[in-house]
């Protein structure tokens, strides 16, 4: 076997995989078909429930899986977490030895009545619930891994580890952009986010709705952006200013464009600086000030109200848990999580984040 010509054709395809589950279910199914396996999988240990759990399956019918998840208290292989949380792969008869696996009673009561032999673990990393291996099973009978198997394994391993934490991290930034999108829709005016020069990250239902329409200065139609709005723009990013800062121009159909500094969605930054584009005027609902802490900062209700007495008033800490009824240790915490969840860093950054939030709601 051409061990490193192999591999790279291997890695190729893994990284592919990273953005297309389809493409990321073929390259494990290379890999295990280089690796001379009749079935592999995803397999995860959630540690809070001491189960397993199974993903990306290949070569493994229902029945099998079934069969198998009767059976997987008996899996020798949960002896061997602590190999695998050090990084290192887990191969059975390497672990336990040949002559006590025959008399496993995984072996002899799964494995074998479904053609299945030996198996490996490649260990993928862990997070705070989960711990994630690649698992390869090699048909009965046949002879374990040899020189230049084991070979691929090994220079595999370390590239289906990355590729995994990557792809892990890209679902996840799917969902919280879902997550993200399903709040701001929930409010009753159009709100962007975009680039100093205009480009839209996110937006809602009815931004996308104010987009189309033929007036809108930020819409699909526009021709170019107006310099107006670009000022805008730089004095939210911050270009050219010692801190962002929030403006408002009047619009031809009697509303305003709000442009504020966008505290939110770190991380679909990629390194630029974001501002926040909201239409206001007749036509739109108005949202209240809490609401907005809610949904765009998802602050709790004692943060909300937290925020609102700082943004009033200029107390010590002590006076204002004292004023609200809870400990200093309890108003310290709430001020930490506002902090972490606006993205601020002090409490005048918080109140002139709340002064920036009042050009949405006005008389609130």
């Amino acid at each position: 076997m051409d061990t490193k010509g192999t591999a790279l054709h291997l890695l190729e395809r893994l990284y592919d995989g990273v953005l297309s589950e389809d493409q990321w279910r073929q390259s494990l199914r290379d890999i295990s078909l280089s690796l001379g396996a009749a079935s592999a999988g995803q397999v995860a240990l959630h540690v809070p429930t001491d189960s397993l759990e199974l993903d990306e399956l290949i070569g493994l019918p229902p029945k099998v899986i079934a069969h198998f998840n009767e059976m997987q208290d008996l899996d020798p292989g949960r002896a061997a977490s602590s190999l695998l949380a050090s990084g290192r792969i887990y191969l059975d008869y390497e672990f336990h030895g040949q002559a006590r696996l025959q008399r496993e009673p995984f072996y002899q009561e799964f494995l074998k009545p479904n053609g299945l032999g030996t198996y490996a673990l490649l260990p993928l990393g862990q997070d705070e619930e989960r711990m994630y291996t690649f698992s390869v099973q090699r048909e009965n009978g046949r002879p374990p891994l040899d020189d230049d198997e084991t070979r691929l394994m090994h220079a595999v391993l370390p590239h289906l580890r990355t590729a995994l934490h990557l792809q892990l991290r890209f679902r996840q930034q799917q969902a919280e952009s879902l997550l993200l999108r399903h709040m701001l829709d929930r409010l009753g005016f159009p709100l962007l986010v975009c680039s100093a020069r205009g480009r839209i990250v996110q937006s809602n239902h009815l931004g996308d709705i104010w987009r189309q329409q033929p007036d809108c200065p930020l819409g699909a139609r526009a021709s170019s952006l107006p310099q107006p709005i670009r000022r805008l723009l730089d004095r939210a990013c911050g270009h050219g200013a010692e801190a962002p800062s929030a403006g408002s121009l009047a619009l031809p159909d009697g509303g305003r464009l709000i442009v504020l500094p966008c505290p939110l969605t770190q991380d679909l930054r990629g390194g630029d600086a974001l501002a926040l584009v909201a239409a206001q005027g007749p036509q739109w609902r108005p949202t209240p000030r809490g609401t907005l802490l809610r949904t765009l900062f998802r602050l709790t209700p004692a943060e909300i109200r937290l925020a609102h007495h700082l943004a009033q008033h200029d107390d010590p800490l002590p006076t204002v848990a004292e004023t609200l009824g809870v400990s200093l240790n309890t108003l310290r915490t709430q001020l930490r999580s506002i902090f972490d969840k606006t993205q601020t860093r002090r409490q005048a950054d918080l109140v002139r984040l709340m002064g920036h939030l009042g050009l949405l709601t006005p008389g609130d």
